[in-house]
């Protein structure tokens, strides 16, 4: 005989239909286990009272479903979830909570739209409307004549651009090479990063023709004024003054240039670079006579100024009371090797590392009590913990 089970009438009874859905997606639609457990409620809700087809519940209808649920505490829950946006909560006519109804069309459409984002392939015609085809079409229309429109615009200014242009674009290259060859040949190196930007400000900014510039530099580099910042203070003199010819020039020359008072104004203005090899290698920078051993590297000998820093951090590292005359011989030294790169230098350091190592590593000298005179050593400070000292001086 066959006896009854109380599990059967569990089982009649059905199960809350929650999707799996909103559990993949609770973190993006930040649900937490209460938000879900109340989505619950809902769905087993409108399993139990209506066709899926039928929406919104009452609020009521909910509160007979799951006996734990208070009015206070499902008012609170449905509260957070419709100001979460997954739920739409109607208004009764009688004011009561339990009248109202509960929609969960915010839910369903959220739902849709982040499978949609994850499932790209969902998004076929029938998803779209005739309206939104028709208006797509005119945005593409729109866009395709703003591209005719800017071909056709580009294409005028490609024909108006005169045939002369190329020619002009050859004499400007021309006087510029002229001009950059005699100040070659005046101070006998090739020209650094700061006098090829400056040339380009005198020609073209400035608009000097050539012949004229030549003068001006002729005239500069026989006062010994090799510094491309102080040639353009001059140009700019010259072009506010609107002074154009040789007699112009030379007066100028004579008024403003030869007098001692501009001498020592032009030697002692403010230099950044020379101001930050000082800061780097913890030298007084300020006398005139220093400022010109800087200038001679830097344009006499046409050493950039990352080439003079790293010379001073060679001797930073090299001797216990370097000066200028240390740099001055390394700078001579790859001078004549035709060292003009920082890389190039770094790799003569490490040669010369190598060689002197093996060399003493022959014959290291000792002293009667056995230690090793380090005084004969090459003396290595980083600059890092050089900068340390000198901060704490």
């Amino acid at each position: 005989m066959q006896q009854p089970y109380l599990s059967l009438e569990v089982l009649r009874w059905g199960f809350a239909h929650l999707p799996g859905a909103i559990l993949f997606y609770a973190r993006e639609l930040e649900l937490d286990m209460e938000d879900i457990g109340i989505l619950s409620t809902l769905f087993y809700a409108f399993e139990n009272d209506k066709p899926l087809f039928e929406t919104g519940v009452q609020a009521g209808r909910v509160l007979q479903c799951c006996s734990t649920l208070t009015t206070n505490k499902l008012s609170k829950k449905l509260l957070r979830l419709v100001t979460k946006g997954i739920i739409e909560l109607s208004d009764s006519e009688t004011k009561s909570f339990t009248d109202k109804t509960i929609y969960i069309d915010p839910l369903m459409e959220k739902l849709e739209q982040l499978i949609m984002r994850d499932h790209p392939r969902f998004l076929t015609k029938r998803y779209i409307t005739e309206a939104d085809q028709e208006e797509t079409n005119q945005q593409l229309e729109e866009y395709r004549d703003q591209i005719s429109k800017l071909e056709a615009l580009l294409q005028e200014k490609e024909n108006d651009k005169p045939i002369v242009s190329s020619v002009n674009l050859s004499v400007n290259n021309t006087n510029y090479k002229r001009v950059a060859d005699f100040i070659a040949k005046k101070t006998g190196n090739l020209l650094s990063v700061k006098m090829e930007n400056e040339l380009s400000k005198w020609l073209q900014d400035m608009g000097f023709k050539t012949d004229f510039l030549l003068c001006m530099l002729e005239m500069t580099f026989e006062r010994n004024i090799v510094n491309p910042r102080d040639i353009t203070k001059i140009a700019r003199d010259l072009k506010e003054y609107s002074i154009n010819t040789v007699e112009g020039l030379e007066l100028y020359f004579t008024t403003y240039v030869d007098s001692e008072k501009s001498r020592v104004v032009r030697t002692n203005q403010f230099d950044p670079d020379i101001m930050d090899f000082g800061s780097f290698t913890g030298l007084d920078m300020n006398a005139e006579a220093r400022k010109k051993v800087y200038y001679k590297w830097r344009y006499d000998w046409a050493f950039t100024h990352q080439m003079i820093m790293k010379a001073g951090e060679v001797m930073c590292q090299r001797t216990k009371n370097g000066g200028l005359e240390y740099i001055d011989s390394v700078l001579n030294n790859w001078m004549a090797k035709e060292i003009r790169s920082v890389k190039e230098a770094e790799k003569e350091i490490a040669e010369f590392k190598t060689k002197n190592k093996t060399s003493k590593s022959k014959s290291v000298p000792v002293t009667p009590s056995g230690k090793i005179k380090t005084s004969e050593y090459e003396i290595y400070v980083p600059p890092e913990v050089l900068d340390e000292l000198k901060s704490n001086v």
